[in-house]
């Protein structure tokens, strides 16, 4: 039995509403999936590594995915090790001990290692019939090659206008709209490659320089944990129009 459907027995015996949405219609929303990645990264030099796989990451992530409607979350390494790591917490999570906490279950169910964004980028087609457009995020403006970094506003709006389209008589099953998968980094940043190779790039997440004091020097570091809930906030968020 898979994650999904253990969790919908258990809220059913329980007697607990199902608030689960175990069953994602892909034909009639945008489907959001996020990466993670731990391979191909930098270090504080600039040189290509590897990370280690942090056991709070997957939780936060997890639970900023479950709270802003995302369909998937990809940790991705090539070490089998830690992708069988990924593994067990989800295990533990969803048919364990941890089972019993269905809020946690529900959120640590949308978890899944992957061996690296082309193969999660695969993983998407495959689920929802479509390629993902590829979204890349990162601390820097200076690009190194690929797309140049686009306004949260901007998407913001795309996937309202997708939204709308879907809800609306003429779009539903007719509707033309990929998934979106937000790839994010571990370290000191995606590898060039990662960044060179994706359809769009979003812009740091800075302070604003209006609030900046003269003569302050700049810092922008946040954990990759405070930068997806913010970015998902920003492009997902109930906010004021």
């Amino acid at each position: 039995m898979g994650s999904w459907a253990r969790l919908e027995e258990q809220a059913t015996a329980s007697g607990t509403p199902s608030d689960l949405h175990l069953r994602i219609d892909f034909s009639m929303k945008t489907a959001i999936f996020l990466a993670l990645v731990h391979h191909p990264v930098l270090d504080r030099t600039g040189r290509e590594v590897t990370t280690a796989l942090t056991n709070v990451d997957v939780h936060d992530l997890a639970r900023s995915a479950r709270t802003f409607g995302l369909s998937g979350v990809y940790i991705v390494t090539p070490v089998a090790l830690q992708q069988r790591m990924v593994e067990q917490v989800v295990e533990h999570w969803t048919q364990g001990d941890g089972s019993s906490h269905l809020r946690r279950a529900e959120a640590i169910a949308r978890v899944q290692p992957a061996a690296s964004v082309e193969q999660a980028r695969a993983d998407i087609a495959q689920r929802t019939g479509r390629a993902p457009v590829v979204v890349v995020t990162a601390a820097r403006y200076a690009p190194e090659g690929g797309a140049e970094p686009q306004s949260y506003a901007h998407w913001r709006n795309k996937l309202r206008q997708a939204e709308a389209l879907e809800a609306s008589p003429q779009g539903g099953a007719h509707s033309d709209h990929p998934p979106l998968l937000l790839v994010f980094g571990t370290g000191w940043g995606l590898a060039p490659s990662v960044l060179a190779a994706a359809d769009v790039r979003l812009a740091p997440v800075h302070r604003d320089p209006a609030l900046v004091e003269e003569g302050e020097a700049p810092y922008n570091h946040l954990s990759v944990r405070a930068a997806v809930a913010i970015i998902l906030d920003r492009l997902l968020g109930d906010r004021d129009p």
